[in-house]
């Protein structure tokens, strides 16, 4: 299928690589480099600090960029904060008459994905501001279950992320916003509550003992 439609991934997390924030990107991307879009990516923290330039002209030049980044504390990374002001500020000095599109993916460390939902309209609102026509968001819970692994390769924990991506790539192709369904699906639990909550807590355990500070897990404040 030929296509001259870019598509580009800013990368939010502050892992250079192997995030689950890219392994979230990346999929869409495959998906749409099959359907004939030119495919690129960026890392935030990385070309904030290398090329700038770089950085606008390929936000400026794609079709429908979209942003994959964990949730810090309610909202997003402050480097990736940082590039959609940069963004907007270069966007207020040019002339755009370029249609472009802007999509969200929000991954965080709670079961629910409801968490994510604020750092989702702060990117919505960007888009906004920008002038990028917003085709939604997805809010996923249990990120870390994820672990950076490629999402194809995890099996029926994650087969309503792939059905929700494979919607969400469909609907691009389409120039459409992302469906209800493809947002309802993301949103369902990757695995119980309790179980995902007790193989966290085990794993901070293991990461206090790693780092000697296991006791400290245990230190109540004082109560007179």
């Amino acid at each position: 299928m030929l296509n001259d439609k870019k598509a580009l991934l800013l990368i939010g997390s502050l892992k250079k690589k192997n995030s689950t924030s890219e392994s979230l990107g990346n999929y869409l991307l495959e998906g749409l480099n099959d359907k004939g879009y030119i495919c690129d990516k960026l890392h935030i923290i990385s070309i904030l600090k290398e090329d700038i330039e770089s950085l606008f002209a390929k936000v400026n030049d794609a079709d429908i960029v979209i942003v994959s980044a964990p949730l810090y504390v309610d909202s997003l990374p402050s480097p990736l904060i940082r590039a959609f002001e940069l963004i907007g500020k270069n966007r207020e000095e040019r002339i755009n008459s370029k249609k472009q599109s802007f999509i969200s993916i929000v991954n965080n460390g709670f079961p629910e994905s409801f968490h994510s939902n604020t750092a989702l309209k702060i990117c919505e609102t960007f888009a906004d501001k920008v002038g990028f026509q917003w085709f939604g968001g997805l809010a996923i819970g249990g990120g870390p279950a994820i672990n950076s692994m490629p999402i194809k390769n995890l099996g029926g924990m994650t087969r309503n992320i792939v059905k929700s991506l494979d919607i969400t790539i469909d609907a691009i192709t389409k120039n459409e916003s992302i469906p209800l369904e493809a947002i309802n699906l993301v949103s369902k639990e990757m695995i119980p509550s309790w179980l995902y909550t007790l193989i966290a807590s085990r794993g901070w355990k293991i990461q206090a003992k790693k780092f000697n500070a296991h006791k400290s897990l245990y230190i109540k404040p004082y109560i007179r």
